[in-house]
């Protein structure tokens, strides 16, 4: 039998008699969809099996020790990393541990926590649509601090670096949790890194005159004047623009980013970052990594 079959049979025999929180179904089918999920993300073997696994430490009594005799070191560290260290710590204590964990973690490790969480919240939106509001009773805590935790997961899981399944996640958080419907031209670049790349390199063009679109924008020209004139709201003071470059600024700042203290060119670069995270609804970490990629290149 292959590595993948011994661990389908293994996860099934293990959690045999369990069943999801609230429902009748058969607990496994939580740890399958997990594995389909990293499965269809092309990831690696390893990370699959630790999908399968990912609950068997926590919730059954299996062992490390049987773990890594059966599927080796690596399966044993994921699932071990997807492991809560203290099932008896207040839920906020536990949620917390998770989410700074996950910011220091290898790919491998976000990857199949990005696909468990996945694999819960779509489970929670199905029975949403079929029950409504009472599908919080089911959780220890509700709505509030399911959307708080959610939220703040994909931060952790992207601090160190994007990865396709995580773009997915961020998609169905926000529909959710945050009922989130962008305009499909936002959609269309959103993500695409040659515009952010061509407004850090443009970053101190005279482009002081640009004004919002009065038009959608269509080329990536047109959306790199289009951020600079969303930027001059905040250059200009406009609103709560000074508390917005404050928390970018200190963000920023906290990730190693090293600005000149007041200076024009600091400026332009923490209004043009507010701009980008207000306009493309970006999270911190993704203005950071759009920032620090034209950085590591010498354009800034």
């Amino acid at each position: 039998m292959s590595r993948l079959d011994l661990a389908i049979e293994f996860a099934a025999a293990a959690h045999r008699d369990q069943l999801r929180k609230g429902t009748d179904i058969p607990y496994i089918s939580h740890p399958y969809g997990v594995a389909m999920i990293l499965q269809q993300a092309k990831c690696s073997e390893d990370v699959v099996i630790g999908g399968l696994l990912h609950d068997t430490l926590e919730d059954t009594d299996t062992t490390e020790e049987e773990l890594h005799s059966r599927f080796g070191s690596e399966v044993l560290r994921l699932v071990q990393g997807a492991s809560e260290p203290d099932k008896s710590a207040p839920w906020e204590a536990r949620k917390e541990h998770t989410l700074t964990f996950l910011k220091s973690a290898d790919l491998p490790l976000r990857q199949l926590s990005c696909a468990d969480k996945l694999h819960n919240l779509r489970s929670t939106l199905r029975d949403f649509d079929a029950h409504g509001d009472a599908v919080w009773r089911r959780f220890k805590r509700g709505y509030e601090q399911q959307k708080w935790y959610y939220t703040s997961l994909v931060e952790s899981l992207g601090y160190a670096s994007r990865f396709p399944l995580l773009d997915t996640f961020q998609d169905e958080v926000e529909h959710f949790f945050l009922q989130l419907e962008l305009p499909e031209a936002i959609r269309r670049v959103r993500r695409d890194k040659k515009l952010y790349d061509l407004v850090f390199q443009s970053l101190y063009d005279e482009l002081d005159q640009s004004e919002p679109p009065a038009h959608e924008p269509v080329t990536l020209e047109e959306w790199k004047r289009a951020v600079f004139g969303w930027s001059r709201r905040y250059r200009e003071g406009l609103g709560d623009s000074l508390e917005r470059k404050q928390a970018m600024y200190h963000y920023l700042t906290s990730r190693g980013i090293d600005f000149e203290i007041n200076s024009e060119g600091t400026d332009r670069i923490i209004s043009v970052c507010v701009a980008l995270k207000e306009r493309f609804h970006l999270y911190p970490h993704e203005v950071y990594h759009h920032l620090y990629r034209n950085v590591k290149k010498g354009v800034l």
